[in-house]
């Protein structure tokens, strides 16, 4: 997989806090409904009102049939995890696929 760009937020999250759970769902949804949704445009709110809410979307090529999606969309949650290590914030933009996450709305 070739990663055109990413972006990370400076500012680091605490790994046995509230937006760790959040972000935890986010990439989770993100890596494995991209592929099956309509368009391979996919975005997610944490569902955890009392802790840091967690924001995301996902796209991938629509010429690209939903495995090739999938893999696209695992590697880029797992670049994002290893690259912005607990950033609250991050972005990466692949040749077939990207992914964002953020700790405020940006639809």
């Amino acid at each position: 997989m070739k990663v055109v760009n990413y972006i990370c937020n400076g500012n680091k999250y605490d790994v046995s806090g509230p937006f760790a759970k959040s972000l935890a769902y986010v990439l989770e949804a993100l890596q494995n409904e991209t592929p099956i949704s309509q368009g391979y445009d996919y975005y997610v709110t944490s569902p955890y009102p009392n802790d840091a809410l967690a924001y995301g979307h996902a796209t991938c090529n629509p010429s690209l049939i939903n495995s090739d999606c999938a893999t696209c969309a695992n590697y880029a949650k797992f670049y994002l995890i290893d690259a912005c290590d607990r950033g609250i914030g991050a972005q990466v933009e692949l040749v077939d696929c990207s992914m964002r996450y953020e700790q405020y709305s940006f639809t």
